[in-house]
């Protein structure tokens, strides 16, 4: 078994029904990636387990946690943003605090008056015993408007083992995140990943197929797989795996119904993967579980001068390469992709190199992110940063793009049948969930769909959302029952 996290007093995730609490409150927020997601559904377990009460973070509690992420310097806002937020409704007594990526990489940006404590990576997976010690608050600056909190973030980055907790259901979710891998070995020049989460971890593979089947068990037909850097699944493992014989196993599994990825480096998108996802998707369809058609591949720019300024490891025309045969070998496949636009020195050529990039693509949809330095990184040194205005409009316009771009992929799937996971009813009675290749369906249909894969034919006629865009992804299709 792989190690869980472990404090100094060798107290483990596993043992928290040592920390039993009378009924206090706890209401737990996580922001950012899937990964997060798990872990504070993991958080939000071990709290139960010792005694608490989970309540919804916008309503009264004993304890508010924010579970932050640090990707952008606008996250790190947004996690402030709810800690002062979360103290003015707070009763007398109550504690906030603050953990995570954004404790982890800038403690210091973090500590504000409102919060009593800062936890880090590490030590918010060991939440119950954190909260059985009380905050020793600092002295209060001059000029502040308040003491500061108790900063417990320990060194993550000679951690070798992962922070394990294996979930046996997600709340409120039909699709279950499953945390695979965690940390990141690449020095991105404008990430800060590698100081808020450490080197590359990798769970056993037999953890994996136990921690999935579980989820199952508590009746989640789709897993996703998460990490930090999910194309490193296994390499740091004895012996070393990889993450296409980590599927390759849990397609094996005869009760699982799907498995997605989160998200894969191009340079990690290899013709084994391919291969496997080839096989997961259209040979294991009809006896059991299968891949879903759907990689979402963090490009960052069609620009090979800003790609190596990045500190990226391929070249916009290998990227490339990589999306064509993706969509030559799966047909129907959803190809996402990440985009940083203004970064450093980005020229208008340079932009318009990623905007050719995206056309001639086969890609279906993007999340676009204006450049955020971050603190301690090469990137936030770097001469040549643009002005916010200029900034805004590339964003918009590489988003439209990318809208025109899904706008034609939801299209071409009309007519298509497809098994559609419902995830809930909308305001307006009609069921909404997603193919395995990422298309958002609304359809009219029983209670009894909601949690379950439903073969359906898709139609258009959905309009463009009636709702708010869905991430980057406006066009939804409608559903008709397949049988």
């Amino acid at each position: 078994m792989a190690v869980p996290c472990t404090l100094s007093r060798g107290i483990s995730l596993y043992e928290t029904n040592s920390f039993k609490v009378p009924n206090q409150r706890i209401a737990i927020f996580s922001l950012g990636c899937k990964l997060n997601q798990a872990e504070g559904e993991a958080m939000r377990h071990l709290c139960a387990q010792s005694g608490y009460d989970l309540v919804p973070f916008g309503g009264e509690a004993d304890v508010y946690v924010i579970n932050t992420c640090t990707v952008t310097s606008e996250a790190d806002r947004e996690g402030r943003r709810l800690a002062r937020q979360a103290r003015r409704r707070a009763p007398v007594g109550a504690q906030v605090i603050v953990a995570g990526c954004s404790a982890q990489a800038n403690s210091e940006r973090m500590r504000i008056p409102e919060v009593d404590l800062l936890l880090g990576n590490a030590e918010k997976m060991c939440l119950p015993e954190h909260l059985g010690k009380p905050a020793r608050r600092g002295e209060c600056p001059p000029g502040g408007d308040g003491p500061l909190p108790e900063i417990r973030v320990a060194s993550i980055q000679e951690r070798s083992q992962m922070d394990v907790f294996p979930l046996p259901y997600f709340e409120g979710r039909t699709r279950a995140y499953l945390k695979v891998q965690d940390g990141c070995n690449f020095s991105c020049t404008f990430c800060a990943t590698t100081l808020a989460r450490g080197p590359s971890r990798s769970l056993d593979a037999g953890e994996c197929l136990e921690h999935a089947q579980r989820l199952t068990e508590g009746g989640h037909k789709e897993i996703v797989l998460t990490g930090i850097h999910l194309g490193a699944y296994g390499r740091d493992l004895k012996p070393r795996r990889t993450l296409s014989q980590l599927l390759e196993r849990m397609l094996g599994m005869g009760e699982l119904g799907r498995v997605r990825l989160s998200s894969v480096e191009p340079g990690e998108v290899t013709r084994e993967l391919v291969r496997v996802t080839r096989w997961g998707a259209f040979g294991k369809k009809e006896d059991g579980p299968y891949l879903c058609r759907h990689f979402h591949i963090p490009v960052q720019s069609g620009d090979d001068c800003i790609l190596r300024a990045m500190g990226r490891n391929y070249t916009a025309d290998r990227c490339a390469r990589r999306f064509s045969e993706l969509a030559s070998a799966l047909p129907g496949v959803c190809l996402g992709a990440d985009f940083i636009v203004g970064f450093p020195g980005e020229s208008e050529r340079a932009f318009e190199r990623s905007l050719e990039w995206v056309r001639e693509a086969p890609i279906a949809y993007l999340h676009v992110f204006p450049y955020s330095p971050r603190e301690n990184t090469l990137a936030a040194s770097l001469e040549g940063r643009l002005h916010g205005t200029e900034v805004k409009r590339r964003v918009r316009a590489l988003q439209e793009l990318g809208r025109r771009k899904w706008a034609a992929f939801a299209a071409s799937q009309a007519g298509a049948e497809a098994e559609v996971l419902f995830e809930g009813r909308r305001d307006d009675g009609l069921l909404s969930g997603l193919t395995d290749n990422y298309v958002r369906v609304m359809a009219v249909g029983p209670d009894e769909w909601i949690g379950e894969l439903v073969p359906m034919r898709l139609e258009p006629g959905a309009g463009s959302g009636g709702r708010a865009p869905i991430e980057a992804r406006g066009e939804v299709l409608s559903g008709v029952a397949a049988r």
